[in-house]
C-alpha cells in the first residue's frame, strides 16, 4: 500500500481512517518545520508514536517525573542504564521497581495520545506510510488505540472545547478549592442515585467525586497552574481540562488568578489564549468529516436532516449526540436539586446557566425529545434515519425515598 503526499491534499483524519479501515500494519511518518513524527500501526490501530525533537525515552521519563512517580535522580540512573543495555526504558523501570506496572501503562497511554492529537493541529506537512509485516512495541504495557477512537475524541473536543475555553482562558490560571475537604469524599462510588453530578442532595453529608475528578481535585492547591495540573494528573490533556471545567461549574473550585514569575495575580492580561489547540483539532476533524462525505458523492447534511452518507463518521456523530443528551440529563438533575422542580422546557436550562444552547440539539440540528411530570422525566434522541438512537434514551423516576431511579 503506497500512501504519501501532503496533509493539505489529504487530511490526517482521512489517513488515519484509511489505515484503520484497511487494518494496515506499518509506520506513518509526518514531517513539518524540521520535526519528524512517526506513528506506528498494527492491524489499523495506533500502538506507538515518537518525535524527532525528543526521544521517546526522554519524554516518558519527563512525564513520570512531572507526575511525581519518579525522581530526577532516578530518571538519570534509568537513562544511563538504558544507554548501556539498549533495553526499553519501561522494562528497566519495572525490573528496578521504580514504578508500578499501572503507572507505566498510564504514562505510555498519555504520552502516545498527546503526541497523536497534537498532529491533528498541523495545517501543512508531508506524510508517508510504509507498510511492514511486523512491528515492535511494548505489548505488555500499552493498549492499542483504534482510528475510530481517535476521530471520535477529536469530534468530542470540537463539541465541548469552546465552553471550556470560556471558563479557563489561559494555561497559567491557578485554582483554589471552594468546598472544605471534609465535605468531599474522594474516589467515591457516587451518590445514591449515581447521577454523576457530585452535588449534594438534601440530607447528604458529603460530595462524592469520581476517580478522575478526585485525582484532579487533589491537585488544586492554590499554587499549581492549569498546565502543571495537566502535567501531574497522569491523564490526557483534554480529560483534565474537561474535569476542571466540571469542578468549576459545580463551584467546587474557583479561579484564584494567573501566575506571574513572583506569584499569583488577579490582573487580566491582554494576550491570546494559550489553551492547547483542541478547538483547531476538532475543526480539522470536523472539516474532514464533511470533506469525505462530499467527495463520496452523496448529500451529507450536518445541520439538516436530509439523506446522510453511510460512512464510519456517522457513528462518531452518534457519539456526539449521546454526549450531549447526557449533559442535558445532568443539567436536569441539577435543576431539580437547585430549584426543587423540573423545568417545563429544556430552554430553561440555558436561561439558568446549567446548559449550553447547542446541548439541546443533536448534531443534525434536531431538538431532543423531553417530557416531565411530578414523578420524573424522559429524554430521547433520534438516529440519522429518525429512529430512536441506541443509548440515547433516558428515563428517570423519583422513588418514594426521594432518590432517582434510572
Amino acid at each position: 500500500m503506497a500512501l504519501e503526499g501532503t496533509i493539505k491534499d489529504f487530511g490526517l483524519p482521512d489517513i488515519f481512517q484509511l489505515i484503520g479501515m484497511q487494518r494496515k500494519t506499518g509506520v506513518l511518518t509526518l514531517k513539518h518545520e524540521g520535526e519528524s513524527v512517526t506513528v506506528t500501526f498494527e492491524n489499523g490501530q495506533v500502538v506507538n508514536a515518537d518525535s524527532s525533537t525528543k526521544r521517546v525515552d526522554d519524554r516518558l521519563g519527563a512525564l513520570l517525573v512531572k507526575q511525581g512517580k519518579l525522581a530526577e535522580e532516578q530518571l538519570e540512573e534509568v537513562l544511563a542504564r538504558q544507554k548501556q543495555t539498549l533495553q526499553r526504558i519501561g522494562h528497566i523501570l519495572i525490573a528496578g521497581q521504580y514504578i508500578s506496572t499501572e503507572d507505566l501503562s498510564r504514562a505510555l497511554q498519555v504520552q502516545v495520545s498527546q503526541l497523536v492529537f497534537r498532529l491533528f493541529r498541523w495545517k501543512v506537512g508531508d506524510y508517508h506510510f510504509e507498510q511492514v509485516d511486523k512491528i515492535q512495541y511494548d505489548r505488555e504495557h500499552f493498549n492499542p488505540m483504534s482510528a475510530d477512537f481517535i476521530l471520535m475524541e477529536g469530534i468530542r473536543m470540537l463539541d465541548e472545547w469552546p465552553m471550556i475555553e470560556r471558563k479557563i482562558p489561559s494555561m497559567d490560571v491557578v485554582f483554589r478549592k471552594v468546598v472544605d475537604s471534609s465535605q468531599i469524599r474522594l474516589g467515591g462510588a457516587g451518590l445514591e442515585s449515581d447521577d454523576g453530578l457530585g452535588t449534594r442532595p438534601p440530607g447528604a453529608s458529603q460530595i462524592s467525586l469520581s476517580g478522575a475528578e478526585a485525582t484532579v481535585y487533589a491537585l488544586v492547591d492554590g499554587a499549581l497552574t492549569f498546565q502543571e495540573i495537566i502535567d501531574r494528573a497522569g491523564m490526557g490533556d483534554f480529560e483534565v481540562c474537561k474535569t476542571l471545567f466540571d469542578l468549576l461549574s459545580r463551584d467546587l473550585i474557583a479561579v484564584l488568578g494567573r501566575q506571574k514569575v513572583y506569584g499569583v495575580s488577579d490582573e487580566p492580561r491582554e494576550e491570546p489564549s494559550r489553551i492547547p489547540g483542541f478547538a483547531l483539532l476538532g475543526a480539522v476533524v470536523f472539516a474532514a468529516v464533511v470533506g469525505v462525505a462530499v467527495q463520496g458523492g452523496a448529500p451529507y447534511s450536518i445541520l439538516g436532516v436530509g439523506p446522510l452518507l453511510k460512512t464510519p463518521y456517522v457513528g462518531v456523530l452518534r457519539s456526539v449526540s449521546r454526549e450531549r443528551i447526557q449533559r442535558v440529563d445532568r443539567a436536569l438533575q441539577a435543576h431539580r436539586i437547585l430549584r426543587g422542580s423540573l423545568p417545563a422546557r429544556l430552554d430553561a436550562l440555558v436561561e439558568t446557566g446549567l446548559a449550553e444552547a447547542r446541548d439541546l440539539e443533536d448534531p443534525w440540528g434536531r431538538p431532543y425529545d423531553y417530557s416531565a411530570s411530578r414523578h420524573g422525566y424522559s429524554l430521547g434522541a433520534q438516529d440519522v434515519e429518525g429512529e430512536a438512537l441506541a443509548g440515547g434514551q433516558i428515563e428517570r423516576r423519583w422513588s418514594l425515598a426521594g432518590g432517582v431511579t434510572p
